[in-house]
């Protein structure tokens, strides 16, 4: 119980504003209560049913409440279910499961569709309404519809070019590497001396090439490739956030599938492929390095800079919430490791 409950249940003589409701949803009301046979009592009361075959349960995650000693820990406002005898409740989160465990039943959509919009009648829990929400915009995509023909508000605003969702996706990864290129290309030009300059850029041309040998890389947000070794998402088309770059993994959970609806598609663009270890402030800045310092008789180790340019060795998809901006201890690129 928070200061501010502690404080309005003094005022208040020890009454606090709760919810009851049946197994039904059919009725949400409330009452107020300062301890949990009171609220036991109001409830049936409210509800019209019978104390003694009564079990009350938390809504959100069906635990059952039978003595003061726990009710008295619960925040004014929580929603109680009354369950009568031989009736479950696993809790509002388990609804939501259940509704998704059956997304791939299109035959049924519009009814579960209904069913979670039934939940969110009377709530007034932002966060709740906003989770709940969430699953009900997935559930009116088309995430199996690949065509055009099929699904054409996906493609609005796109060029009549593209006949498959696929084919976007696909230009959309080669868009994210031809960046990293020109962008690479931009910092050599404008920060190696004139002495190198010349064999730091036809290095790079030897790269184009090698990009254009693998489409630069296409496959990465192509849902239809061949092998999961060369996709970032499932065959369905969903990605999943990698966590930032000093993270093993997201522990937000972070997932989004592109090939759902236009908003989606449009909200990846907010994805970033980030170079753990960084390109600009880094990777670049010891390529040239390596070129001033080389020996004579060794070359330049383009393969290594493709590597942590384009490849999976340094790449990793994030959200934008977590993606970090700022100047990271990822690990240093030596210049020696671009000599060979």
């Amino acid at each position: 119980m928070s200061i501010w409950d502690r404080f309005l249940s003094l005022f208040n003589g020890g009454m606090r504003a709760y919810k009851v409701q049946d197994v039904k949803r059919e009725a949400r009301i409330g009452i107020t209560a300062k301890n949990f046979q009171e609220l036991l009592e109001k409830g049936c009361n409210k509800l019209n049913l019978c104390q003694k075959e009564v079990t009350v349960v938390i809504e959100d995650d069906g635990t059952t409440v039978s003595d003061d000693s726990f009710f008295k820990k619960l925040p004014a406002q929580t929603v109680f279910v009354f369950l009568q005898k031989g009736q479950g409740w696993r809790g509002a989160g388990a609804l939501i499961h259940d509704a998704l465990s059956k997304l791939y039943c299109t035959s049924r959509k519009n009814e579960i569709a209904g069913q979670i919009r039934d939940l969110l009648q009377g709530e007034d829990a932002p966060e709740k309404i906003h989770i709940i929400s969430q699953y009900l915009e997935m559930m009116q995509t088309n995430t199996d519809c690949e065509q055009r023909y099929e699904d054409e508000d996906w493609f609005e605003g796109l060029n009549k070019k593209y006949k498959s969702k696929s084919e976007v996706m696909r230009h959309s990864a080669q868009t994210r590497l031809r960046s990293y290129y020109t962008t690479a290309k931009d910092q050599v030009e404008k920060e190696a001396d004139g002495e190198h300059k010349d064999l730091l850029l036809t290095s790079l041309d030897d790269i184009l090439n090698q990009l254009k040998r693998n489409d630069f890389h296409s496959t990465y947000f192509d849902r239809s490739a061949a092998g999961a070794k060369l996709r970032l998402c499932d065959k369905k088309g969903w990605f999943r956030c990698e966590g930032p770059f000093d993270s093993d993994s997201c522990d937000k959970y972070h997932t989004i599938n592109p090939y759902a609806s236009k908003g989606y598609r449009q909200l990846f663009g907010l994805w970033n492929l980030d170079h753990i270890i960084e390109k600009s402030r880094e990777v670049i800045p010891a390529y040239i390095e390596a070129a001033k310092n080389k020996s004579k008789g060794k070359q330049l180790n383009h393969d290594q800079l493709y590597k942590l340019l384009f490849t999976r060795q340094n790449l990793k998809l994030v959200q934008v919430g977590c993606h970090k901006k700022a100047a990271r201890s990822s690990g240093n690129c030596s210049w020696e490791v671009f000599v060979r």
